[in-house]
């Protein structure tokens, strides 16, 4: 084994950039090469989500804490997402959390796609 097998990224479980660097010897033999360890943001999308809030696009009739993305991902301003979404409800837990799942026919629906 050499020493690059204790070497692992911790990757941002919104962009999925690179955080940090990982070294253990004692947990694992092994780490993986990139993984996302934990929902803490990396500081770029911190300083979008200060501003905004990140709409994530998941396919058609995924749910749960971690649905199947596509891959798009899109910051709007929190005055837009007030325009958006109209149930006072989920805004509110919207802005709170700073992050919406949104699927594909609705992030269509929405015209987000051509914010891309």
């Amino acid at each position: 084994m050499t020493e690059k097998d204790f070497v692992g990224m911790a990757t941002c479980f919104i962009c999925g950039e690179v955080k940090h660097l990982l070294l253990d010897k004692r947990i694992k033999k092994t780490l993986p090469r990139s993984a996302c360890y934990d929902e803490e943001p990396c500081d770029k999308c911190k300083e979008v989500m200060k501003k905004g809030v990140f709409f994530i696009r998941v396919r058609d009739g995924e749910t749960g804490q971690n649905p199947y993305r596509t891959g798009k991902i899109i910051g709007l301003k929190e005055e837009a997402v007030k325009r958006l979404v109209t149930n006072k409800k989920l805004l509110e837990d919207i802005l709170k959390k700073r992050i919406c799942y949104i699927e594909d026919k609705t992030f269509k629906i929405l015209g987000l796609d051509k914010l891309e």
